[in-house]
């Protein structure tokens, strides 16, 4: 059975229908409260439609609750890049016979190059927080992808409630989802948007094309600049831009993360004594990221600085042992990791439960 992926023209179709209701009204903003508690999970799928799945999954850290919210999956599709190999996309400055063994010693697909979709609500009591928004809606969207509103649903948060959305970055699967494409309206109408200064800077700069080829070939360059223009330009009367390492609101703090694109930012959770790492696509896979933090990933802008940024999230990750939620990791994505060899590993929260 062939694999769900959005390729280049569903993409293309999917990003001119959102900008066409990019104009979104002001926010209004919710007081904070702060923190102590364990790690406990649970999870529910609730009554969502049949052919949707999964909801999400929710755990607490300290006094606030986590919910990882899916938003689906879909395949990262070679059409969006000048190169064609998916396992050189994973790992294009490694030497063929090196990653091929790789991938085939773990078992790992060698003609996709599958990615959930992963968002997360904070709650810390008065405050909802969510990190990142998804894909958003439309008929273009692989059918497995798009699905935050029933994740949403599932939870029993209702879009409203959400006071404040941190980006990560500005790609269209982490702020695709701020605009219903269709009412052009906000889908998250109460909540400020909160975005790092050089981030902003580079989607509404000048060069934001030309910066994105390669490794974006010209139409996805093209599309990405669009959507985040359109969007980000739509609401700078809710837009909150953050510098370095900041904390952004109750006890979730900033860092700054370069290297997929300019002003990529990861977020740190911290109460009760315990912390959460944030990943954005700063580590985009569990499966070469935590052993080789320093092998390219062909979609970020610059790999060099990418893997530094890597390799400074994981070094502070296993010095504060902190938990570990990866955008794109296999559902919930929740775990930690450990120093092995000269890297790191991946290990699952089931371990630590």
């Amino acid at each position: 059975m062939k694999r769900p992926t959005l390729d280049r023209r569903q993409f293309l179709r999917l990003n001119g229908a959102a900008l066409a209701g990019a104009a979104l009204a002001g926010a209004a903003l919710a007081p904070a409260v702060g923190a102590q508690a364990s790690l406990d999970t649970e999870g529910s799928t609730g009554g969502i439609p049949e052919n949707v799945s999964p909801g999400f999954y929710r755990f607490t850290l300290g006094d606030k609750e986590i919910t990882v919210l899916s938003d689906g999956h879909f395949d990262y599709s070679p059409d969006f890049v000048t190169i064609d190999d998916p396992v050189e996309i994973q790992a294009y400055n490694v030497d063929p016979e090196t990653r091929v063994e790789h991938f085939r010693s773990r078992r790992l697909p060698t003609d996709q190059i599958p990615l959930q979709a992963s968002p997360v609500v904070i709650d810390s009591g008065n405050q909802r927080t969510l990190v990142d928004c998804g894909m958003g809606t439309g008929e273009e969207l692989p059918p497995t992808a798009g699905r935050l509103a029933h994740s949403l649903e599932a939870a029993g948060i209702a879009p409203e409630s959400i006071d404040y959305v941190l980006l990560t970055h500005a790609h269209p699967d982490h702020m695709g989802g701020l605009v219903n494409p269709v009412a052009g309206a906000p889908i998250f109408p109460e909540a400020e948007v909160v975005i790092s200064e050089a981030e902003h800077a580079f989607w509404t700069g000048d060069d934001v094309v030309s910066a994105q080829e390669p490794p974006f070939v010209s139409d996805i360059a093209e599309s990405f600049a669009a959507l985040a223009r359109g969007v980000l330009g739509g609401m700078d009367d809710r837009i909150r831009i953050v510098q370095e390492e900041a904390e952004v609101t109750d006890g979730i703090w900033s860092i700054p993360s370069p290297g997929h694109t300019p002003g990529h930012i990861c977020f740190a959770v911290e109460s009760g004594g315990q912390q959460l790492l944030l990943t954005g696509d700063a580590i985009v896979f569990s499966h070469t990221a935590f052993e080789y933090p320093g092998w390219h990933f062909f979609g970020d802008l610059d790999p060099e600085e990418a893997a530094r940024s890597r390799e400074r999230l994981l070094d502070r990750a296993t010095a504060n042992e902190m938990f570990i939620l990866g955008y794109h990791f296999p559902f919930p994505g929740l775990g930690y990791a450990v120093e092995y060899g000269d890297g790191y590993r991946w290990m699952t929260a089931g371990a630590a439960l």
